[in-house]
């Protein structure tokens, strides 16, 4: 595991935790003498200090402090070696000494005041984007909420208008009954002025006037459902035309939001793209900064060298079991 991948549950003490996460019991907090021993025996082992290292032989620890620790280690790691007994270290001149310590502390601190510079304007970039992401799902949210509350009101008028059109037609179909029921009324009222005919002359006269002044009520009765048909019909018409236009109102209307809601989603997809960029190039940093440390190790031991090849050769050294070598 590197730098960049390092669990983000390590918190320094005060600070919350993430989102979805448990709290844990609190570890008693690093000193620099942890560190300094950690940092040590990693040395001592032959392998190189890093973050993950230390850490790793800890077994606890934020990186922050632990990284706080370290800076103040590799700042006086040359002055402690040449006091560690029992290690191979040569005697370096004070001038030496101090100038390898000034040139490491400087790299030190110009490598991290870059990538941490590099590091909080992405962090920045990205909080800002995700807000933006954030406000822009809440606009796509109202918008849906929105349409689907026009949604519902073209769909209740569509309603109304197929109940005042089922009502127009049960009117006409009563209406129609009704003069049906008078039509067998006068059949049946011609069918007795027959059999009366054959009674008398009078009652033959009465019927005839009756039977003449029912025609001309019935030829009013139609010419007046023939008026009131023409109307009906007309209003039906007028209703089914309603209809027709709100239902086309209502699919333009859906195929608006339809196109807000296909356009919201591809702003989103775009946001998704760039916030992936933005933490690859964190990553790209953060591996930047552990390649540097690896640079400067390496600069150190150079030099390290040198200045062995510069001691005398015949300065007595202690092995590791404490003997004089010669």
């Amino acid at each position: 595991m590197t730098e960049a991948e390092e669990p983000e549950e390590e918190l320094q003490d005060g600070a919350r935790p993430a989102y979805g996460t448990t709290r844990t019991p609190r570890s008693p907090r690093l000193t620099r003498e942890d560190v300094f021993a950690a940092a040590d025996a990693v040395l001592i082992a032959g392998g190189r200090v890093t973050i993950d290292r230390v850490r790793s032989h800890l077994g606890r620890g934020s990186p922050n402090t632990i990284q706080e620790h370290l800076e103040a280690w590799w700042s006086r790691l040359g002055s402690r070696l040449k006091d560690v007994p029992g290690r191979e270290f040569p005697d370096l001149p004070e001038e030496v000494a101090l100038a390898l310590q000034a040139l490491w502390t400087t790299a030190l601190e110009s490598a991290y005041a870059a990538i941490d510079g590099k590091a909080a304007t992405r962090e920045s970039e990205l909080s800002t984007r995700e807000a933006a992401l954030a406000a822009r799902e809440s606009q796509w949210a109202d918008s849906q909420e929105s349409a689907r509350a026009r949604t519902a009101a073209l769909e209740e008028s569509v309603a109304l208008a197929r109940d005042q059109l089922a009502a127009t037609n049960t009117r006409a179909d009563r209406l129609e009954s009704l003069l049906q029921a008078r039509e067998v009324d006068a059949e049946r009222q011609r069918h007795r002025a027959d059999d009366w005919e054959t009674e008398a002359h009078e009652l033959r006269a009465k019927l005839d006037a009756a039977t003449a002044a029912h025609q001309a009520e019935r030829a009013k009765l139609e010419e007046r459902h023939a008026a009131n048909e023409a109307r009906w019909l007309l209003e039906v018409d007028r209703g089914r035309q309603a209809a027709k236009e709100l239902v086309k109102d209502h699919d333009r209307q859906l195929q608006e939001l339809r196109s807000q809601t296909s356009q919201l989603q591809t702003q989103r997809d775009e946001l998704k793209r760039d916030l992936k960029e933005v933490r690859a190039h964190l990553h790209r940093a953060v591996t930047s900064r552990a390649q540097a440390e690896k640079r400067l190790a390496a600069v150190m031991l150079k030099a390290v060298k040198s200045a062995r090849a510069a001691a005398p050769s015949k300065a007595p050294t202690r092995t590791a079991t404490g003997k004089q070598r010669r």
